[in-house]
């Protein structure tokens, strides 16, 4: 009877070896699998964030301020509640070149911003959407100028590039890219 004790130890000791030895093998392999997975996802991503990350690298810088002086005053048409408009603007960009070419084209820029100013109603700019409409339009004017006047649109875009997009009042309004971020109203004065 110890015998019989005894092979049947060892058979379970062969049993249990071979088990362990398997579930072993079977957790290197999902641990292995797992490692190898992680890396070629994590790994292509890294790749795609680094390069965008050297994007945002050359694009982004301080941003720089340009107010446009003297202040735009235009008059409103007849039958208008108040008579003028009165209006400060900032230039926001990260571009020195593009600074440059607004302190070249001044003139243009200004001729072309009283040109909007000057067609722009009362009723219009009693609510907020229609300041920022002329904001969008003031901006589109000024990318237009400085894009066409040979400045380079920002990386990966085409010299004329423009889109269309509409307003809250449905119309429609170019989108012209270029190198100035955005124009800020620091005066706006209706009387």
């Amino acid at each position: 009877m110890a015998e019989e004790e005894l092979e049947l130890d060892v058979n379970q000791a062969k049993g249990s070896k071979t088990t362990t030895i398997l579930i072993v093998i079977i957790a290197v392999l999902v641990l292995v699998m797992g490692g190898v997975g992680a890396w070629l996802f994590l790994g292509s991503d890294e790749e795609d964030s680094s390069g965008s990350a050297k994007k945002e690298e050359k694009v982004l810088g301080p941003l720089k301020y340009l107010t446009l002086v003297p202040e735009f005053i235009v008059n409103f048409g007849p039958g208008s509640k108040v008579r003028y408009l009165q209006v400060d603007l900032q230039i926001a960009t990260r571009d020195e070149a593009a600074l440059e070419t607004i302190s070249t084209y001044r003139p243009v820029i200004r001729n072309d911003i009283l040109i909007i100013l000057s067609s722009v109603k009362f009723e219009d700019l009693k609510e907020r959407s229609g300041k920022e409409v002329l904001q969008k339009k003031l901006l589109n004017t000024i990318n237009k100028v400085v894009v066409s006047a040979g400045h380079a649109a920002p990386a990966g875009e085409n010299k004329a590039a423009a889109t269309h997009a509409t307003n809250d009042h449905g119309a429609d309004i170019q989108v012209v890219q270029g190198p100035i971020e955005n124009v800020y109203f620091t005066s706006f004065i209706m009387q």
